[in-house]
């Protein structure tokens, strides 16, 4: 019965394009590779947080009188060499954040690389299966504690509201890497179908829905330099969002689409203990055909973040995070008037403050203490009435991180 289960749990993160199509190529690789020498490695890791907050909740009933443990994730990943032009790799990941994530085990990402030029400066492949956006600097890694700028993302521009959106799509994706004398450029191509689902139905249509989103599909390009015998890397992304909608019964909207376009600008600067990181995101969104909800809105978002190295093991950050989900209406005032919700539903101003200890490599540990004014990217699944939500609010987190 238990075996079953997480059969069926497995069956809903992967589809069948990504696992026939993947196995169809392994098979065609050992046949064509037999004397080849495989190469692979497996590693994985897992982390723990505690969330406490006042008056407002963030992954789980934080604002409960224990807190929330509901915040962990674990993750099995691991490559297969097949041949010097073509690697495998895949992560499983269980992830647990409050209402957003429910722990099922899901395919994270899994996907044939296809080396298609090796050489000292430059470097071009091709990528077949369920494969990370590549959307700002942390995105493609945004799942592993290790890699994140902080104990969690700026929520302005990595949502963990709409993570399923944000996160990963299955289907093709190109690179291009080449170092000059200018510096090193990196260039992404990518066009898939996105996991779409209630979270992201509560941010684009205001509640979930009866109905369901339909095969949601997203073209992106991101183009990356750092400057030659430079301390800076700068990035820029471009992402545009497909997402017809078909409605059930008791669906207040029309059969319909979103049209969706994301730009984001990424700047980063390193000294020896010291750096700067700094992203800017704008999302134009167009509903089409869908009944009641307005016809175009555009989101603002940005941070600000110093990181500095006391040592080898320790390390502190400040950042600024700010988010304005209508551009046009800043202080939420329009949209108080017309439905009649606070008006901080639809800003966050977020202060935070975070202490990093790396006592090895194998582990970390954060404590980050956030002050915010807004609950924008706050989830309407760990806050359901948003009627009862506090503007001004304070979050204390903690996080302990093994990998192996």
């Amino acid at each position: 019965m238990a075996g079953g289960l997480v059969a069926q749990r497995l069956r809903r993160g992967c589809n069948n394009f990504t696992v026939m199509g993947l196995l169809q190529l392994l098979l065609l690789s050992l046949s064509n590779t037999a004397q080849a020498e495989i190469r692979w490695d497996v590693g994985g890791f897992l982390s723990q947080g505690w969330v406490t907050s006042d008056h407002n909740s963030f992954y789980g009933d934080s604002s409960g009188s224990g807190g929330s443990f509901d915040f962990r994730e674990l993750g099995v990943n691991g490559f297969v060499q097949l041949d010097p032009r073509l690697k495998i790799s895949g992560q499983l990941l269980s992830r647990r954040a409050g209402e957003i994530s429910d722990g099922d085990p899901q395919v994270d990402y899994l996907f044939a690389d296809i080396f298609l030029v090796q050489q000292m400066q430059r470097q071009a492949g091709l990528r077949l299966g369920r494969i990370k956006n590549a959307l700002g600097f942390f995105n493609e890694t945004r799942d592993m504690a290790f890699t994140r700028p902080g104990l969690i993302l700026p929520q302005s521009i990595y949502f963990d509201q709409v993570r399923e959106l944000q996160h990963s799509s299955d289907g093709l994706a190109f690179y291009y890497r080449q170092g000059n004398s200018l510096g090193d450029w990196q260039l992404d191509l990518q066009y898939g179908r996105l996991q779409t689902g209630e979270n992201t139905e509560a941010l684009f249509l205001g509640n979930v829905m009866n109905g369901e989103f339909g095969n949601s599909m997203m073209a992106l390009a991101r183009l990356q330099f750092e400057p030659q015998e430079s301390r800076w890397r700068m990035g820029l992304t471009r992402a545009h969002l497909d997402l017809p909608f078909n409605p059930a019964a008791g669906d207040p909207l029309t059969k319909g689409k979103l049209d969706v376009e994301m730009t984001v600008l990424s700047l980063q600067h390193n000294r020896e203990r010291l750096s700067f990181t700094a992203e800017a995101m704008q999302v134009d969104t167009r509903w089409k055909n869908l009944g009641i909800l307005p016809d175009h809105k555009t989101l603002q978002a940005y941070y600000l973040q110093m990181d500095y190295r006391f040592t080898d093991q320790w390390q502190a950050m400040v950042r600024y995070d700010d988010l304005v989900l209508d551009k046009d209406d800043r202080d939420g005032s329009t949209f108080n008037m017309i439905h009649g919700l606070p008006a901080h539903l639809q800003f966050a101003k977020d202060w935070s403050l975070g202490l990093r200890y790396q006592p090895s490599q194998s582990w970390d540990l954060r404590a980050e203490v956030h002050r915010v004014d807004g609950t924008a990217w706050l989830s309407k699944k760990d806050n359901p009435d948003g009627s009862k939500m506090r503007r001004r609010w304070n979050m204390l987190l903690v996080q302990a991180a093994y990998r192996f």
